[in-house]
């Protein structure tokens, strides 16, 4: 049977028909609100387009998933779900109404980052909601078929979100009103999330007796102490602890060369493309192209060469990649960069999970993938950090573009051979 053909069995029942569209439109309202904030913190004129203002910005945005995210599920069982989604997004729903606010009345400010990065904390309340009750708005024998098919569609919901969002930048000029338009687009669609999710009676998406007395159970200590037992296993096993350390490693790379691309585009393109957002929206628009090509290639290839072989060959493309923007930085080069650099990283990204997920235990997994999370975006905001003191304020650094392929070359060699998995 087909997803397509899945899907529409499961949305036969009214009740996951309501549950998947409070998904997308949570997800989508996100992808609206984070674009909202790249264009506010990347492009908006009263936005430092330093790389120190930057990694700022990367650590607002991330930290919340990397350090809250962990410790979600101690409460997420306490309370009941649906009104954790209606909380949730009304309080998400009144900050973003704030940062409106603030902008339209005293620009850009601390306020914008403390705002939102409460906002994005909360949002991982949300998600972790959403994911919590599925399996009561569906038969056991489902439950396979919508956690393989809701992850995707959720994820298309906040690219297609995004992609709306910096839509709406482009259509308006920059400075307050483009901002407040982009955050309002969210707004809509947050109080939309509200009242489809208040036709779930309270008690319907759970948690019943059973996961409250486990719920009481569990501390934050306990969650610690099982993410470092986590740790202790995942090195034992080796192979998903290389792999989550090249995971890590090829998302610092990849995170440097994000943020000089938008560098180039707010600083060194800027006088051909107004405030740099047109070049930006390229160049993300370009990657997610090599996204796609990556998720669609990578079964199709790995399966037949083996994972292993299938990452030498993204880091191979990586490096070419990475060659190419030090010869020569202009649009074009640039574009050809985001997309071979979003087949290689997208593709050897789908290689790394299947590795931790084939090689972890079942007991362990959940955990591994909360690791694997962390590493994800400390790797993303560390390489902020490192962008303050490599690369100057139009992001152009040829040499460090080289030296990124060397880091390539060095993942590559760790999976050179079978049994090096």
């Amino acid at each position: 049977m087909s997803a397509s053909s899945e899907l529409r069995s499961l949305l036969r029942n009214a009740d996951f028909k309501r549950f998947f569209v409070i998904r997308l439109l949570c997800q989508s309202g996100d992808g609206m609100f984070q674009a909202a904030l790249a264009t506010l913190f990347f492009f908006s004129p009263e936005a430092q387009g330093t790389p120190g203002g930057i990694a700022f910005a990367l650590f607002v945005m991330l930290a919340p998933f990397t350090f809250v995210g962990p410790f979600v599920g101690v409460f997420i069982d306490r309370w009941p779900r649906r009104n954790i989604i209606v909380i949730t997004d009304s309080i998400r729903l009144l900050l973003t109404v704030g940062i409106v606010a603030v902008i339209l009345t005293s620009g850009f400010s601390a306020w914008v980052y403390v705002l939102a990065l409460t906002a994005l904390s909360l949002n991982r309340f949300l998600l972790a909601a959403l994911g919590a009750s599925l399996p009561r708005v569906v038969a056991p024998s489902e439950l396979l078929v919508a956690n393989s098919i809701l992850p995707t569609i959720g994820a298309a919901a906040t690219g297609i979100g995004a992609v709306l969002g910096v839509a709406i930048g482009l259509l308006l000029p920059a400075g307050s009103t483009r901002d407040a338009a982009t955050l309002g687009a969210a707004i809509i669609v947050f109080a939309c999330s509200i009242m489809v999710a208040l036709g779930f009676d309270k008690d319907r998406l759970g948690p019943i007796a059973d996961e409250l007395a486990g719920a009481r159970k569990t501390s934050v200590r306990q969650v610690v102490g099982d993410l470092g037992g986590a740790v202790r296993l995942v090195f034992e096993l080796k192979t998903p602890a290389r792999a989550l350390l090249s995971m890590a490693l090829m998302r610092l790379l990849y995170g440097l060369i994000f943020v000089a691309s938008i560098l180039l585009a707010r600083n060194y393109f800027v006088s051909s493309d107004g405030d740099g957002l047109t070049s930006f929206a390229q160049i993300i628009g370009v990657t997610a192209a090599g996204f796609g090509v990556a998720i669609f290639a990578t079964p199709l290839v790995a399966s037949r060469i083996g994972e292993h072989r299938w990452i030498v060959t993204c880091m191979a493309t990586a490096i070419v990649a990475q060659i190419v923007a030090s010869i020569h930085v202009s649009v074009p080069t640039i574009l050809v960069v985001a997309f071979l650099l979003g087949v290689a990283t997208q593709g050897a990204k789908i290689a790394f999970d299947t590795i931790i997920q084939q090689d972890t235990p079942d007991d362990y997994r959940g955990r591994a993938f909360v690791l694997y999370d962390m590493l994800f975006n400390t790797a993303f905001m560390t390489a902020g950090l490192l962008g303050v003191v490599f690369l100057p304020d139009t992001g152009l650094n040829q040499p460090l573009y080289a030296v990124l392929a060397l880091g390539y070359l060095a993942i590559a060699f760790v999976y050179r051979t079978p049994r090096n998995i």
